[in-house]
């Protein structure tokens, strides 16, 4: 069944568990984790990016949209389609236009009243057709600072508890991501990934919105569902997935060339698939759909 996100986050928050928002760039990729969600009976988050290089034009957003609402709506668990990282008010209202049930509104590399400025904003058209909103404080930077993909996100910064309730209070933002040492993408070999769970149970202590954690792969799964007991109730995984179905698939194909380059993109799904429900279990979503 297809809900707005606040359907899902609000029973993991007050049940102490998180759910997968895993990166979906392909159709097959949202079949897979919608299967996966089918099979351990847990709600699932499609974490969608406008910046995918599969949805470049307004007829590919509508196509992709439709297969994924069309395939949502058949699902026998809770499915929301997220808008990830969402740049400005535009690409939020193109999100909502082409069917998403939550948006993001990216504006945590913004100084602090220009984020509020701009999350206040989308809050207030979203709401007025009730689709919730995530917004971010602090900033989630790149794991490996050398790997940059957007220059905004190479330093992180991590949220400053003193400005959580003002925030939550001024945008009225219904998810709140936030910076405790969880970095976006691959870490770094000399890199390891330190979670501060007195900072975690602070900002929890202060809120009581679903928290939100970007970077979850590489940080470890005893982190992960620590911070899920914790408060975190959303994380976003795309890094640890893809190096899965990878390695699925590569095994495949050294297995047997002939029938593992016929199979690669098959495996690669399987891979993703095996990836999401794997990370369902370290989250506690298992039966909780």
């Amino acid at each position: 069944m297809l809900v707005t996100m606040d359907k899902i986050l609000v029973k993991a928050r007050k049940e102490g568990y998180g759910v997968i928002a895993p990166s979906t760039f392909s159709l097959e990729l949202i079949g897979c984790a919608i299967e996966a969600a089918e099979r351990k009976k847990s709600p699932l988050i499609l974490n969608i990016n406008l910046k995918y290089d599969a949805l470049q034009t307004e007829q590919d957003v509508e196509l992709f949209l439709f297969t994924a609402r069309e395939r949502a709506l058949r699902a026998n668990v809770p499915v929301a389609i997220n808008l990830d990282h969402g740049a400005d008010y535009k690409t939020v209202m193109r999100a909502i236009n082409h069917g998403f049930t939550s948006v993001m509104i990216d504006a945590s590399a913004k100084p602090f009243e220009e984020n509020i400025a701009a999350v206040q904003e989308v809050v207030h058209a979203a709401h007025s057709i009730g689709i919730p909103v995530e917004a971010e404080l602090g900033c989630v930077g790149m794991a490996d600072p050398t790997f940059q993909i957007e220059t905004k996100y190479t330093q992180s910064a991590t949220t400053d508890p003193s400005l959580v309730a003002e925030y939550v209070e001024r945008t009225g933002v219904d998810f709140l991501a936030v910076s405790i040492g969880n970095a976006h993408g691959p870490y770094a070999k000399n890199i390891v990934p330190h979670i501060d769970f007195e900072l975690l149970k602070q900002i929890a202590d202060i809120t009581p919105i679903p928290l939100v954690l970007h970077g979850g792969s590489g940080t470890g799964d005893e982190n992960l569902t620590k911070a899920c007991q914790m408060g975190i109730c959303k994380i976003n995984v795309g890094t640890d997935l893809m190096k899965i179905a990878t390695d699925k698939a590569i095994a495949g194909y050294e297995e047997n060339a002939n029938k593992g380059r016929l199979r690669f993109l098959t495996n690669y799904v399987d891979g993703y698939r095996e990836g999401i429900e794997y990370y369902m279990d370290v989250f506690g979503s298992t039966g909780k759909a």
